[in-house]
């Protein structure tokens, strides 16, 4: 599919919210899933969330990264070393969390459509990846073994990861009359300005702290501010400045594609 194509499976009314909980680092990240349910029940538009992590530095994981007895044990492990671990909807491996960090979330309806999780990756990652074209970065997708939560699409620049994503489906057809309400929610995690030396040493803490085999290598991410740097565009630049480049970006970017967009 190309973009033309791919955003066919936006629905014609959209929302772009930069709604965050500042004080509650766990229920900004779960207020994803609890808007998604409310898209389901169309008791909210379909909605593009661009938000920041609560000023909190931790490690986002996966349900089964903590599961049993030594996660319990490795939470107040990383809790001590001052890495708390917040735990997500989504699957995958650790990301790191904090302020240098900006999520774009996709929280779209079920439909009857025959849509694939590809799909709703490229919808997920071409808007990003022509952003990062807008500064004059070439960035692509696709796996970097030893890069932290690897995958297809991650978004890559200069061969190194900007950016990881995930998926999930929840509940059957959206709508009201529907018994379970569902829901895709499609997230990104772009590093604005974080250390990922720093970052990666504290994954690699924490999976050796839940007896887990799993490595990540520093050497195969970077930042975006980075990136600017090193390229000399940018001296400096925060998950702040980036939230309101990439909202002014995605209203036009949608509203070229002529879909009806409200900015919150």
């Amino acid at each position: 599919m190309n973009r033309d194509e791919l955003l066919t499976l936006m629905p014609l009314n959209i929302e772009i919210n930069t709604g965050e909980d500042p004080s509650n680092a766990l229920h900004n990240i779960l207020m994803d899933d609890e808007w998604a349910r409310e898209v389901g029940r169309e008791e909210r538009f379909p909605t593009v969330r661009v938000w920041r992590h609560a000023p909190v530095q931790g490690l986002v994981v996966s349900k089964r990264d903590v599961a049993g007895a030594k996660g319990e044990e490795a939470m107040q492990v990383m809790a001590g070393l001052g890495w708390p671990i917040f735990v997500r909807p989504t699957g995958g491996t650790a990301v790191p969390h904090g302020a240098g960090v900006l999520n774009l979330s996709l929280l779209l309806p079920r439909t009857q459509e025959k849509v694939t999780t590809d799909a709703y990756y490229r919808l997920l990652c071409q808007p990003i990846l022509d952003w990062f074209e807008s500064m004059s970065l070439d960035a692509t997708t696709g796996a970097v073994p030893g890069s932290y939560c690897d995958g297809n699409y991650n978004v890559l620049v200069d061969g190194l990861k900007l950016v990881g994503t995930a998926q999930a489906w929840r509940g059957g057809i959206a709508g009201t009359k529907s018994r379970h309400p569902g829901y895709v929610l499609a997230h990104a995690c772009i590093m604005i300005d974080v250390d990922m030396v720093e970052a990666t040493d504290v994954i690699n803490r924490f999976y050796e702290e839940v007896g887990d085999d799993y490595r990540v290598d520093a050497r195969t991410s970077t930042s975006l501010a980075q990136l600017l740097r090193l390229k000399r565009i940018e001296e400096a630049y925060d998950a702040r400045t980036a939230q309101a480049d990439f909202v002014r970006f995605l209203e036009r970017y949608y509203s070229d594609a002529n879909l009806d967009v409200q900015v919150r």
